[in-house]
């Protein structure tokens, strides 16, 4: 990249460090999801439905997705009246969350219309981004192939898989990989944030911040850097 490239526009402000033994310039421009046009998908509502969110790729949906159920199930056993909404970004995905045949309590949605949710189950990728910044309370939970599992916690070492918790380096969403996402473990987390306000709360606040930290540097917006370096 440094080769090729004159310059480097970063969404994540800790991005620039990972080019600072090169040549290349890299500046930190602010992320799109904070930007005061975007529109984001999510929303948060303390009467909404629970949102349950497998990803967009056809194995790891296909693997997430049941377990999700399971676990929203176990969360309904003392709320008869609960509902979980899933949404999916493709038709290929809609057979994919068909055939784990969900309950009539879950709603399989087509992304696109926002969605205002009490509390959210997630994979890691970029819908808990979404999530994270609307301040709704929930956990990340994933289950990979355990080949992929293995070699990854050899070769990777991270101590958080989701987007907002690396940022904030903090849990913001209590991650539950593998064998500790049970029902029992992640059903406690969807009481706690549709129960505790103070775990509401801190949620809030933590949202706060994460917003904080990607919103547009005092030098300007993405435009600007690209005026600056085409001037």
């Amino acid at each position: 990249m440094a080769r090729d490239l004159d310059a480097l526009a970063t969404m994540f402000p800790f991005e620039p460090k990972c080019y600072a033994d090169t040549a290349l310039p890299a500046e930190f421009v602010g992320h799109p999801f904070v930007a005061l046009d975007y529109a984001a998908p999510v929303s948060y509502d303390p009467a909404g439905p629970v949102l349950l969110l497998p990803g967009s790729r056809k194995q790891a949906v296909g693997r997430i997705f049941p377990a999700l159920v399971a676990w929203f199930t176990e969360f309904s056993r003392d709320r008869p009246n609960a509902r979980a909404v899933v949404l999916y970004p493709s038709d290929d995905i809609l057979a994919v969350l068909r055939a784990a045949n969900p309950p009539p309590s879950v709603t399989l949605q087509k992304m696109g219309v926002p969605v205002a949710a009490s509390a959210v189950l997630t994979s890691s990728g970029t819908m808990s981004m979404h999530c994270a910044l609307a301040g709704i309370p929930g956990a990340i939970a994933y289950r990979a192939n355990w080949i992929t599992y293995v070699l990854g916690k050899m070769l990777v070492k991270i101590e958080y898989l989701g987007i907002a918790n690396l940022l904030l380096n903090e849990p913001m969403y209590p991650e539950f990989l593998q064998a500790a996402a049970t029902p029992a473990a992640l059903a406690a987390q969807l009481r706690e944030c549709v129960a505790d306000g103070a775990r509401r709360l801190h949620t809030t606040e933590q949202a706060a911040r994460l917003r904080a930290l990607l919103t547009v540097p005092a030098n300007g917006t993405a435009a600007d850097w690209l005026a600056r370096h085409l001037g």
